[in-house]
């Protein structure tokens, strides 16, 4: 059922973003008069064609991309009474709106989404300190257990997904100011010395790197689920079982329990548990799995255990516009940072994600919400925006790239150069993809 709701959420995903981005280019081309000859959703077998006016339209079965076909004398031939409609016969700066319009068209598109988005309002959990790293960038600043974040940058940050989204912009640069009211109501301005670079390895989290934890509720540490063949299933732990001591230390919360199980990679960890009534004495060794120790248990979450935690923020429709175009600037900024440092060999190409890693986050945003899925669509609209801008052969920057050259030298660039460079960007293209959906399988298995 997960994978047909991963499924249709991608469908639905690809479907609304290249739409969008090939609508750009379409209503754009019609504007300044040139003829389109075709609009296509996807690619490979046409599933639904229909005509409307001088324009084909066609669904077709490979939903990974989508085309707008125009009149153009290199692609046939063209009659004399329509050369006038033709794409290359436009001077250089209507060919370059044509293609600008299509990044352009999903910049837009994500700027509606996040609008809406603080419309409706961002629900959250207040980002407050729950756990400090000795030593840590957090614990050098000043931070303290139980500090509410307030703001970063002068941002406000009421939730851990707005101190998140604040930060993740503000992470290159060396020094980072940021506001907190600590537990006796004193309201603190600290600076962060950002030693290491984060977006090197932004997997590694935003707490991990800042060296500390969020707080959250405190749950006993009753067990719900209980997965086959790790290590709690082979030590004999049951759902509904309780963990009174580890190590022969009591445990309180579910975050002790965890604090044990972190502590103790690949050694015997001794417990006893309540069951049914009875003190039982079992054994477990926590196995790492992607650099973490872990159990392969998860928590008995109590109805309504939020309250008391919850945040919301909503914006007016025009605080919202505003704060949405600051987001999407804010985002594009940051992808590309990302990009230079993968380019330059500072970042891993591991980030590199693919359509697996796509559908899995649509259908898990899908479930969530409206709210989440739509901030999403928001993010992925912004990397499709910015991909085409790339320079290279096939994709809208590679088209930019030979109209600047044109610009420069005053006349258009040969087609047979242009095709030596389609070819490369051609191989270029399919070689990402494949470390895409390399890294995504990587992902899928962990």
């Amino acid at each position: 059922m997960q994978l047909l709701n991963s499924l249709i959420a991608f469908i639905f995903t690809i479907g609304i973003l290249v739409a969008v981005h090939e609508f750009g280019h379409f209503w754009v081309a019609k504007k300044l008069g040139i003829k389109v000859l075709r609009f296509s959703l996807g690619f490979g077998k046409v599933l639904k064609s229909w005509q409307l006016g001088e324009t084909t339209y066609t669904i077709c079965a490979l939903p990974l991309g989508g085309f707008v076909k125009m009149l153009d004398e290199n692609e046939g031939q063209v009659s004399e009474s329509e050369k006038h409609r033709a794409f290359n016969r436009q001077n250089v700066y209507k060919r370059i709106a044509v293609v600008v319009a299509g990044p352009a068209a999903n910049f837009i598109l994500a700027v509606v989404l996040y609008s809406v988005v603080f419309m409706l309002g961002t629900p959250g959990i207040k980002a407050q300190i729950g756990v400090l790293e000795n030593g840590g960038i957090a614990d050098n600043s000043g931070l303290q257990i139980g500090d509410k974040l307030l703001s970063v940058n002068g941002k406000q940050t009421l939730s851990i997904a707005e101190f998140i989204g604040q930060f993740l912009p503000a992470a290159n640069q060396e020094n980072l100011s940021l506001k907190a009211l600590s537990k006796t109501g004193e309201l603190k301005t600290l600076k962060l010395n950002l030693s290491g670079d984060f977006l090197a390895n932004p997997q590694q989290g935003v707490e991990k790197y800042l060296g500390f934890e969020f707080a959250y509720p405190a749950f006993k540490p009753i067990i719900d689920k209980v997965l086959p063949n790790k290590s709690a299933h082979l030590a004999g732990l049951k759902t509904g079982d309780e963990i009174l001591k580890a190590n022969n230390k009591p445990v309180k919360t579910w975050r002790n329990f965890v604090a044990v199980i972190k502590q103790n990679p690949n050694q015997k960890v001794d417990l006893q548990i309540l069951r049914s009534g009875k003190l039982i004495n079992l054994s477990l060794t926590p196995k790492i799995e992607n650099g973490i120790s872990k159990a392969g248990i998860s928590l008995k979450v109590p109805e309504n255990y939020l309250d008391g935690w919850r945040v919301e923020t909503r914006k007016s429709p025009l605080d919202a516009f505003i704060s949405a175009n600051v987001k999407v600037y804010q985002f594009s900024v940051l992808n590309l940072i990302i990009i230079k440092k993968m380019l330059i060999g500072e970042a891993s190409l591991k980030q590199i994600s693919g359509p697996i890693s796509i559908a899995d986050y649509a259908g898990k945003t899908a479930e969530t919400g409206l709210v989440a899925f739509l901030s999403f669509l928001a993010l992925i609209s912004i990397g499709l925006g910015l991909l085409n801008l790339l320079p290279i052969p096939l994709l809208d920057g590679g088209h930019l790239f030979f109209y600047l050259i044109e610009i420069i030298k005053g006349s258009q660039v040969r087609q047979s150069t242009q095709q030596i460079f389609m070819k490369f960007g051609i191989l270029l293209i399919f070689s990402l993809m494949v470390l895409a959906i390399y890294n995504d399988t990587l992902r899928l298995l962990s």
